[in-house]
C-alpha cells in the first residue's frame, strides 16, 4: 500500500500546525492510500455531521463538501470543508465511488477497473465558496 500524505506543495501555503493534543496517527489533514483493489482517501472534518455531508461524481472528479455547525454561544461560527478529487478513468471506476463521514473522518473509495495499471497522484484544489 502507498502512501501520500496531505501538504501542499506551494511554497506560499504554510504546513498545519501539528495537533499538540494527538497522541498517536498521522498528523496529516488528508491522507491518500492505494490498495489493489482500490485508492482510499481520509480527510479530517471535525464536527461534521454525517447528515451534512455533499457529493457527487461529474465525469472524472468526485467532489465533497460538509460544514461543521455554528456554535453561537462560543461565538464559533463553525468551519467549512470542500474538495475535488481527479482520477484517471482509464483506471478508475469513479462511477462506483464510496463516500462515508463517520465520526468527522470522510472516507472516499474508488475501485480500480479490473487489469488496469493505477497508481494514485494527488492534485490539490483549494475551492473556496
Amino acid at each position: 500500500m502507498s502512501r501520500n500524505a496531505g501538504s501542499s506543495s506551494e511554497s506560499s501555503i504554510p504546513s498545519p500546525m501539528r495537533n499538540l493534543f494527538q497522541k498517536s496517527g498521522s498528523q496529516a489533514v488528508y491522507e491518500m492510500s492505494e490498495t489493489k483493489k482500490a485508492c482510499v482517501m481520509r480527510v479530517d472534518m471535525p464536527g461534521c455531521p454525517e447528515s451534512d455531508l455533499t457529493y457527487w461524481v461529474d465525469d472524472n472528479n468526485v467532489h465533497f463538501f460538509a460544514d461543521e455547525p455554528a456554535m453561537p454561544e462560543y461565538e464559533n461560527t463553525g468551519r467549512k470543508y470542500g474538495g475535488s478529487m481527479v482520477f484517471n478513468p482509464e483506471s478508475y471506476n469513479v462511477k462506483k465511488v464510496k463516500v462515508k463521514l463517520i465520526n468527522g473522518v470522510l472516507w472516499i473509495t474508488v475501485p480500480k477497473i479490473p487489469g488496469k495499471n493505477a497508481s494514485i497522484d494527488v492534485i490539490e484544489r483549494i475551492i473556496r465558496y
